[in-house]
């Protein structure tokens, strides 16, 4: 009912401002939290995770991992935990110019979800809260410029109860 649903909110609720508050714990997590955005949907608490000037997710057009990103799901891992809602975990891109003849954004997008699922499961989140893994290549944009840097991101989604 009505007050299910309001506690559920509260509780996403919750786990951001837990999020947020980190970043008055050191400069190092200012730094990190740089990278963070997060809001409340009919989905449920959407964190996006994603690439800034000269301190990106992963290494230029490969799902390798870098420091920023491993930080940043230890970070999230700690937070999540603090509720059980399921999770999904999608990867955006940037578009790639249409000449290529090998675009990779499809399956790149897919594969850095899948890395941050497992990098998740590793810092501690329980595997079988993972609902759903999605690559949206460079189909979601954003920012109005789709080949930004800002578009490369990953939305790690603590879903509603109720869905």
């Amino acid at each position: 009912g009505a007050a299910g649903e309001g506690r559920a909110q509260a509780e996403l609720e919750e786990v951001e401002k837990a999020l947020l508050a980190r970043g008055g714990e050191s400069n190092t997590m200012e730094q990190l939290l740089r990278h963070v955005v997060t809001k409340v949907t009919d989905e449920g608490l959407v964190i996006e995770i994603f690439d800034l000037p000269n301190a990106p997710l992963f290494g230029d057009d490969t799902a390798e991992p870098t420091e920023v990103l491993d930080a940043v799901t230890k970070l999230l891992a700690d937070v999540v935990n603090l509720t059980t809602n399921e999770i999904a975990v999608s990867g955006h891109l940037r578009a790639h110019p249409v000449t290529l003849i090998d675009n990779p954004v499809w399956d790149l997008s897919a594969l850095r979800a899948q890395i941050t699922r497992e990098m998740l499961e590793e810092a501690g989140i329980d595997t079988a809260r993972m609902q759903r893994i999605s690559g949206y290549a460079d189909r979601k944009p954003a920012v109005a410029d789709p080949a930004a840097e800002r578009n490369n991101r990953i939305e790690v989604i603590l879903l509603r109860r109720n869905r």
